[in-house]
């Protein structure tokens, strides 16, 4: 008999919707108030699209475990979606409170290599601003014109400032389509409407034949596994990474990566990571093997 693999049903639930609304209303604003005054008195472009991809991050992570994880979509295409919209309505709140502290702005402190301009946004103003797309537009038109900050001595503005604001917007909405996505893609038990509980077994000497790893995996042979060594440190040397997803109705699934040891400039350990195999249902036998290790 050949092992099959994890493959979501497709399903979601009313619930989900209604708690991405709860979301998207309650906690993106405050993400995107966030957000907004970090850009605004951090004035360092490279730390600036750090914190871009956090607030991606934030949104993506905030959809995925309450609208996904919660609401129990079970299709990645709905997640990826949920994302998608979350990170634009995220980003349309950070406009609504950004072109406010433009609007408040008051005295710069600095020299014309570097500086902070002090504000503080008006709650009534910025929902006034969020109800009002089109005047929200203008003044993003208008702010595109003559710029709000400078780079090496020169204020940013034009076809430059809004190249900026373009890649400032697919981080972000890309960030947060894909956490949902990965999320809604997870091992799901139909049978006990509940996600698979997951578990990160200790590090296992890295795996040089993968294709044969998946091969007897996929023949449901499990003597392969009781061979496996745990290694003493996992942070100094390549290895292997074994996640079992497990449920209270038998079936269970696993997951397999090598972790590549390698140097970086600074000679510090990194690692890179080799897709084996994922979500491959297991045996008994199987599960039994991996957890004498």
């Amino acid at each position: 008999m050949i092992a099959t693999y994890y493959k979501p049903s497709g399903k979601f639930t009313p619930t989900s919707l209604l708690l991405f609304a709860i979301t998207s209303i309650i906690a993106l604003p405050v993400l995107a108030l966030l957000y907004s005054y970090c850009i605004w008195y951090i004035p360092f472009v490279y730390i600036n699209f750090l914190i871009t991809i956090g607030f991606g991050l934030g949104t993506g992570l905030l959809i995925s475990n309450l609208a996904i994880k919660i609401g129990k979509v079970r299709n990645p295409m709905i997640g990826f979606l949920l994302g998608a919209i979350g990170g634009g309505i995220a980003l349309y709140f950070n406009w609504a409170i950004w072109v406010d502290l433009v609007i408040n702005s008051s005295e710069t402190y600095g020299n014309s290599r570097i500086g902070v301009t002090v504000s503080t946004i008006e709650f009534l103003q910025v929902f006034s601003l969020a109800s009002q797309p089109g005047v929200l537009l203008e003044f993003i038109k208008e702010i595109g014109t003559y710029g709000t900050w400078g780079l090496k001595g020169n204020t940013v503005s034009g076809g430059f400032l809004y190249f900026i604001w373009i890649v400032e917007a697919l981080i972000t909405i890309g960030v947060a389509a894909i956490l949902p996505w990965y999320k809604a893609r997870t091992p799901f038990c139909e049978l006990g409407n509940c996600w698979f509980t997951e578990k990160e077994l200790p590090a296992f000497e890295w795996i040089d034949n993968p294709a044969e790893v998946v091969k007897d995996l996929e023949a449901e042979k499990p003597a392969l596994f009781s061979g496996l060594t745990v290694i003493d440190d996992p942070e100094v040397e390549g290895h292997s990474i074994f996640t079992v997803y497990t449920s209270g109705f038998g079936k269970a699934y696993l997951s397999i990566d090598n972790k590549t040891a390698k140097k970086n400039k600074k000679g510090e350990i990194e690692f890179d990571t080799d897709e084996i195999v994922e979500y491959i249902t297991i045996s008994k036998s199987v599960q039994e093997t991996l957890a004498t290790k």
